[in-house]
């Protein structure tokens, strides 16, 4: 598998809630910049991020039903200012992340698609 310069930066420094990122091959052939995780609290799927912004896409629990989603989703909220969950065909996590203040956000991708999904923005501090 041939990686990308983009991508082995990313490897070298992903954020420890990600945990193991490595990158997908169909995403490499598509250019969308999403990569594949394993998080340590046992979550995994397909991420992209800046030091802004975390972008998730088909985030699965690897045991379900212990709050792996709810704690990295707080940790998550913690370390990005921007936090996007895209393409929600499950409307348990859509719930979910309604409860944990994300609101529906449709967004316009580079190549004209729009994608349906999740986002929570950090409330700007006090001054």
């Amino acid at each position: 598998m041939q990686v990308s310069m983009a991508a082995s930066v990313r490897l070298l420094s992903a954020p420890a809630l990600l945990g193991v990122v490595e990158p997908d091959p169909l995403a490499d052939i598509l250019g969308t910049g999403y990569m594949r995780f394993q998080s340590p609290n046992g979550l995994g799927g397909l991420v992209k991020w800046t030091d802004d912004r975390l972008d998730l896409l088909a985030v699965h629990a690897f045991v379900e039903g212990r709050g792996m989603f709810r704690d990295f989703i707080a940790a998550a909220k913690q370390q990005w200012k921007t936090v996007c969950v895209w393409e929600d065909w499950n409307p348990i996590v859509g719930q979910a992340l309604q409860r944990y203040g994300f609101h529906r956000e449709i967004e316009i991708q580079g190549d004209g698609e729009a994608i349906t999904g999740w986002r929570w923005d950090r409330p700007p501090s006090p001054s």
